[in-house]
C-alpha cells in the first residue's frame, strides 16, 4: 500500500524539487513523516503544467503548485532524507 501526505508547497527549490508543508497523513501509512518535507517528484500531475518535464521552468512550477494543498504519493525516501513522489493537486474536499 501506498503512503501518502497532503499539505502546501512552501517553496519551489528545481523544476523537479520543492518543500512541503505535511499537514495530514495518510491513516494506514507505513512510514513516518515530519511536518515539513522536500520532495522530488517522478510524475507530476498538474494540468497547467506542461508534460514534457524537458519544457517545464521553475517560474512555471511556482505558478503552479506554490501555496497550494497538494497529495503527495511516496514512492521511497532517498539517503539525503528526501521524499521521491508522485504529486496531484488535491481533490475535493481538500483530499
Amino acid at each position: 500500500m501506498t503512503d501518502i501526505i497532503w499539505g502546501t508547497v512552501t517553496n519551489v527549490i528545481a523544476n523537479n524539487k520543492f518543500e512541503i508543508n505535511v499537514t495530514h497523513r495518510k491513516d494506514e501509512n507505513t512510514n513516518r513523516y515530519d511536518d515539513n518535507e522536500t520532495v522530488i517528484f517522478t510524475e507530476i500531475d498538474i494540468m497547467s503544467l506542461p508534460a514534457d518535464p524537458s519544457l517545464r521552468t521553475i517560474q512555471q512550477i511556482e505558478d503552479a503548485i506554490k501555496g497550494k494543498f497538494i497529495k503527495c504519493e511516496v514512492v521511497t525516501r532517498c539517503d539525503d532524507k528526501t521524499l521521491n513522489c508522485k504529486v496531484f493537486h488535491s481533490g475535493a474536499g481538500g483530499y
